[in-house]
């Protein structure tokens, strides 16, 4: 441009005066063009190179999170230690404006204090491809834990890579590291402990750690502890089971007495009974959850100077109950259940400590005995009782019956004026569902009457005595016949009510009543409903009754003692003729049994006319809210006369 001007001006003097000017308007054109065109160009390449750095795919991890499994694994057998594996969750998003072609995620594990380092590599390379633009993507391995690591804490770090696919305009967002730790071990147990994933029968003294929730399903007894010298350290996690009348989460019974066993830091719910003791003594239950058990949350039968503290029993049948079981110790646990506690009238157990400070289970600042509340934690006891002195303990005490009173119970009312000190019974009847389960056997509680003050004492069962065998447990119920038990003795005349589930004899026939148009009492309610026999005999000579037994009520009947009698005025007392007893078991909810059994008419018996009875529940085995229609008798009287 600049060589045209020139040009211009040199031959200026050869041209005629009048081509002067259009070669000067030509030249001034050219001039603007030729600058017009050397500034887009300038501008063009400014912004291709801006528009080179600014746009384009650009692939960052957002989330990286990591825990140690291994729920997804089956039974796995007490004494066995799985690999660990990582969980590892990893989220990536292509913050750029063009399709990603690919890359590729790299996962380490890394000491924690040094996670500038690149450590031990995990699992495999994660590749992909064709990732939009805004587009985010979630990939979840499970690797397994490298086996040589030191002990400590570590922390997993994600690396991507693209550098075969594209150059990344920013590479600040391709590593990231997780917040959680892992600790190499976590899985197997302290050292020393023994690590439990699955349904066990313990045989073996030892410190035994629960690593992941069970699920026993309809397992008979998920946890089987027949060794003393046990602790179970749940470790806060769960044993489920399912009621099918005998489930129970852990039992302990090996048919001999145990002791120094201890159980802790778990949760069980759903089965019939949470925990079973049986001659168990110098055990501990702490910190431990009992919810939703069918019958109770922990059953003792014969079973003393036991501690079970800081627990919580909630939304169980029964929380606790405790048969022919003495000096055991129970303080700073939350009742909420349908029934908080059943308890033997004539055995002494301790329901508080001396008070001492400390915050207690319920957030006061004195440690003492128990709360008290009904299902909903909203009401009950510990909810209406009053604490003047603002200690979180309540200024009256909490009485099960004459030998089992809560004597420093908590409280979280601390002013107004205490008028109502008795455990309050549901208003409403609960409509029990149609099902087939099994109600435990309870106790004597004192239950107070809705809209009275004075306590109605109910009846609860007697358990066996120490010379009688442990409970047999069985693991199905069919209807209509009895529920039984292979290897279990029949049952005779002479059988305890402890022993929970033997054959029932071939004179007893079990038949379901037809479905009733109303709710169930939400107890067992046994009685005679037909009593017949012969119109004569002679002393000395054998004769038959006959009986059906039936149970109207909302639980099953599990065993209980049948009595039988001569009387003359159809009233029972000491001057009747008693005949003998025998043991009823498994009269289940809404069914009925019919009963034969033969006796002898004592040699010296008044030649008089005699009714044939029968009473029912003698031992007060089965927990009854009405006890009238346990006695029938024969609609025609039997003449005793010579033969």
């Amino acid at each position: 441009m600049w060589g045209v001007v020139m040009w211009y001006i040199q031959n200026r003097g050869n041209r005629a005066p009048q081509k002067d000017p259009v070669m000067m308007y030509g030249v001034m054109l050219l001039f603007v063009l030729l600058v017009s065109g050397i500034v887009a160009g300038t501008a063009g390449a400014d912004t291709q190179k801006k528009g080179d750095t600014e746009s384009g795919p650009d692939v960052a991890i957002i989330d990286a999170t990591v825990q140690m499994d291994i729920s997804d694994m089956e039974e796995i057998s007490l004494g066995t230690i799985p690999d660990e594996r990582l969980i590892v969750t990893i989220t990536v998003k292509n913050t750029g404006d063009r399709e990603a072609p690919g890359y590729k995620l790299r996962a380490y594990l890394v000491r924690v204090g040094r996670e500038d380092e690149i450590g031990t590599q995990i699992g495999g390379d994660i590749t992909d491809t064709r990732l939009g633009a805004g587009e985010v993507r979630t990939y979840t391995k499970s690797w397994s834990m490298p086996t040589h690591l030191k002990k400590g804490e570590y922390r997993v770090m994600v690396v991507l890579d693209t550098s075969n696919y594209f150059i990344e305009p920013d590479t600040d967002n391709n590593r990231i590291t997780s917040q959680q730790p892992v600790v190499p071990g976590a899985l197997t147990g302290p050292e020393g402990a023994v690590p439990v994933y699955s349904p066990a029968e313990i045989t073996k003294p030892g410190y035994y750690v629960l690593k992941r929730d069970i699920d026993g399903l309809k397992k008979l007894n998920i946890f089987e502890i027949k060794a003393s010298g046990v602790t179970i350290d749940g470790g806060g996690n769960t044993i489920r089971g399912r009621s099918t009348g005998f489930t129970s989460g852990i039992y302990i019974n090996a048919g001999t007495a145990l002791n120094d066993i201890t159980i802790k830091n778990v949760v069980i719910e759903g089965t019939d009974a949470g925990i079973w003791m049986y001659k168990a003594s110098n055990c501990v239950i702490s910190n431990c959850t009992f919810r939703n058990t069918a019958n109770m949350g922990l059953r003792l039968d014969q079973s003393n100077q036991n501690q079970i503290f800081d627990n919580i029993f909630e939304k169980n049948a029964i929380g606790i109950g405790i048969f022919q079981s003495k000096d055991n110790v129970i303080f700073n646990n939350i009742f909420k259940n349908k029934h908080n506690a059943v308890v033997n009238e004539d055995q002494r157990n301790m329901w508080n400590t001396d008070l001492k400070s400390g915050t207690n289970i319920i957030g006061g600042t004195m440690v003492g005995g128990n709360a008290w509340f009904d299902e909903t934690g909203e009401g009950g006891f510990s909810a209406l009782a009053q604490d003047y002195t603002h200690d979180g303990i309540s200024d009256a005490p909490y009485s099960l019956n004459a030998n089992n009173i809560d004597l420093y119970p908590l409280s979280r009312v601390t002013s107004g004026t205490l008028s109502l000190l008795t455990t309050p019974v549901p208003t409403e009847t609960p409509v029990l569902e149609w099902i087939d389960t099994k109600s435990e056997n309870t106790s004597e509680e004192v239950i107070p009457a809705p809209d009275s003050e004075s306590p109605v004492t109910a009846t609860v069962p007697t358990m066996p005595t120490e010379t009688v065998a442990a409970p047999v447990q069985t693991e199905e119920i069919q209807l209509p016949s009895p529920v039984t038990q292979e290897n279990t003795p029949e049952g005779t005349s002479s059988q305890s009510a402890g022993d929970m589930q033997p054959k029932a004899p071939d004179t007893n026939v079990t038949s379901l009543l037809s479905k009733p148009s109303g709710p169930l009492s939400p107890y067992a309610d046994i009685s005679v409903k037909e009593v017949s026999g012969p119109e004569t005999g002679c002393p000395g000579t054998g004769f038959t009754i006959s009986a059906v037994i039936e149970n109207t009520g909302g639980y099953d009947a599990d065993a209980f003692q049948v009595r039988f009698y001569l009387t003359e005025d159809r009233q029972i007392d000491n001057r009747d003729i008693f005949l003998g007893e025998k043991t009823l078991k498994n009269l289940l909810s809404a069914s009925e049994q019919t009963i034969t059994e033969s006796f002898t008419i004592p040699q010296l018996i008044g030649l008089k006319n005699y009714y044939l009875a029968i009473v029912t529940n003698t031992d007060n085995a089965i927990f009854e809210d009405k006890k009238e229609n346990n006695t029938g008798f024969s609609a025609v009287r039997m003449a005793v006369r010579e033969c």
